[in-house]
């Protein structure tokens, strides 16, 4: 797995569109091949536009949730109509409308909760975290970039001991779904450039590594204290021992990405 990620997930959160008519709706459908289909035929047929959506369903769910941004600003038919017969239709069990509208923003009006993995998890602007990172580093020097590291460290031990109680994971296959898992929430994409089980000892890419990616080309030294500490903690946790992580290149001080050499510590 190399470079940046072709499909960048963007979270259907909000849009902002002056002059046009855009509503959010939530539908609850039964979790039936087919029901998608026949929801966006209605659509369709009546020229809105699907701007984002979500679909949420478990394989043994009577029903799904399917949450729409719409833009009806061509569309035949007024949204009061639309969700008349939206219900009509045999799949559908409930449709309303959900927007939060402030002046020319729709907002997500759905929920303030969101899960990952079962798990309750917010969203922050990377460069919110670089600024609360920074602070810290300006304000306790070497001692701020012990305490990040220690939080990540903390971080990654504590993903490790949930994937071996709730999935038994160990070793390696642990480490990379640590990894890929961690890609699939934004922290970066990856690459494992060696894995030598042995020792082990490892050497990770990561492209776009959220803790750097603000301070692209902009420090003289490598600013992953927060990640190198999580690596530190799965790889630790992995293989029951204590790992020393070196970064040997950084986004920050311009290097295309940030590599990390992982090797025992001695016993």
């Amino acid at each position: 797995m190399k470079g940046v990620s072709k499909y960048p997930r963007i979270i259907p959160c909000a849009i902002y569109a002056p002059n046009r008519i855009i509503s959010q709706v939530a539908i609850t459908a039964e979790n039936v091949p087919g029901a998608l289909a026949k929801v966006a035929s209605k659509m369709a047929e009546h020229k809105v536009n699907i701007l984002s959506g979500l679909i949420m369903a478990e394989p043994d769910m009577a029903s799904g949730t399917l949450t729409m941004f719409l833009d009806l600003t061509d569309a035949d038919v007024d949204l009061s109509k639309l969700l008349k017969e939206l219900r009509a239709l045999n799949v559908v069990l409930k449709a309303e409308v959900v927007t939060k509208k402030v002046g020319d923003m729709a907002i997500d009006g759905t929920t303030h909760a969101t899960t990952f993995l079962g798990e309750r998890v917010v969203v922050l602007d990377v460069n919110d975290i670089s600024a609360m990172l920074g602070w810290l580093i300006r304000t306790f020097y070497s001692g701020g970039r012990a305490i990040i590291f220690d939080m990540g460290k903390r971080v990654g031990a504590s993903a490790a001991k949930k994937f071996k109680s709730s999935y038994e994971l160990r070793g390696r296959e642990l480490v990379e779904t640590f990894l890929a898992l961690q890609a699939a929430a934004g922290w970066f994409d990856y690459e494992v450039v060696s894995f030598d089980e042995g020792g082990p000892e490892l050497d990770i890419r990561l492209y776009e590594n959220f803790e750097c990616l603000p301070l692209k080309g902009k420090s003289d030294k490598p600013v992953s204290n927060f990640v190198r500490g999580a690596l530190a903690g799965v790889v630790g946790e992995a293989f029951e021992r204590d790992f020393s992580v070196n970064e040997v290149r950084c986004l920050a001080v311009g290097d295309p990405y940030c590599e990390f050499v992982v090797k025992p510590k001695p016993e």
